[in-house]
């Protein structure tokens, strides 16, 4: 005759987001998506182009250039962000005026 047997499971939520947030496999996750929303970036402002203007404290004509845009993995607080951002001037024109960083979202 066999005998019943009875077992409570007890999950605790926030120790377990710990966890699954701080694992390294989580930051190759993480990175893998924080390099394709640039890479999407970096495409959508491909034919973008700052005009050219003289810097008159330098003497340099500047401008003309494609917008950069760049990504970041940090651990923070135990997880793992990923933060794009705009690397160069150019970049910063375009994702103003194309709300660029929010497209290459999705």
């Amino acid at each position: 005759m066999a005998n019943n047997a009875t077992c409570t499971v007890n999950i605790f939520q926030e120790a377990l987001l710990r966890a699954a947030c701080g694992a390294e496999g989580t930051r190759a996750l993480v990175e893998s998506k924080t390099n394709k929303i640039a890479s999407t970036a970096n495409a959508l402002g491909g034919g973008y182009r700052t005009p050219k203007w003289h810097d008159h404290d330098t003497g340099e004509t500047k401008g003309n250039t494609q917008p950069a845009y760049d990504g970041n993995v940090q651990k923070r607080n135990g997880k793992f962000i990923g933060i794009v951002y705009t690397a160069n001037y150019s970049a910063q024109k375009d994702n103003m005026e194309h709300n660029t960083l929010l497209k290459a979202k999705g």
